[in-house]
């Protein structure tokens, strides 16, 4: 069986001969986004998911998977390769380079402070739960899209910057994006908004911040 962590865009005539099923992390969609606390940090963990892929593919009668993710799911299909290798048979992933697992912990504020990392400077934003507080409507959420997506000010200014993160200030102002139909906007703000920015902000906090015991 193949699984994907991605946009969905793998051709079914080229695995017509398996099971392909697109998966969806916690937080989007119809899934679950519980707020930690109560919850524990370690609900959004990557070892939370792999279990839970774990479990999918013996509910689903499958012993073996080829996983595939691009982005933040290229990091998933990885950990869960590492954690039950006996599953996995091949992987892929797009944008997307393998980062091996550590012996010694650097949080992200350090990764990003010490320029090993700069263009993660976006999620400490996130971390820091300034978005979750000031993103709260379908309509914010999908001012929020578009300037990830690369909508500009009249002034050619963005309203997302990797190192930064979002200008709030503009978001409001921007031009739509030429990345995103107006369709599929709606259809992300809206599905965003069921379960809001929580579980996205909670997926790049500090584990040891949040919780010691979820390092």
């Amino acid at each position: 069986m193949t699984m994907d962590y991605g946009e969905g865009f793998l051709d079914s005539r080229v695995e017509s001969r398996r099971t392909h099923l697109n998966g969806i992390q916690y937080r989007y969609g119809q899934t679950e986004a519980p707020h930690v606390p109560p919850e524990p940090i370690s609900f959004y963990s990557f070892k939370r998911i792999a279990d839970d892929m774990k479990e999918l593919a013996q509910q689903l009668g499958v012993s073996r998977l080829i996983l595939g993710g691009h982005d933040w799911g290229g990091a998933i299909v990885y950990r869960v390769a590492l954690w039950w290798p006996e599953l996995v048979t091949h992987i892929f992933t797009i944008c997307t380079p393998y980062t091996a697992p550590s012996k010694s912990y650097a949080s992200l504020q350090e990764m990003v402070q010490s320029g090993r990392v700069p263009n993660f400077g976006y999620q400490l934003q996130l971390a820091s739960g300034q978005l979750e507080e000031a993103i709260q409507s379908t309509e914010q959420i999908r001012q929020l899209l578009n300037g990830l997506y690369g909508g500009v000010t009249d002034d050619g200014l963005p309203g997302f910057d990797v190192k930064t993160g979002v200008y709030l200030d503009r978001l409001p102002q921007l031009k739509h994006t030429k990345l995103m139909s107006q369709r599929m906007l709606d259809f992300y703000a809206d599905q965003y908004a069921k379960n809001g920015l929580h579980g996205t902000c909670k997926s790049f906090s500090d584990p040891l911040q949040e919780s010691p015991a979820d390092k």
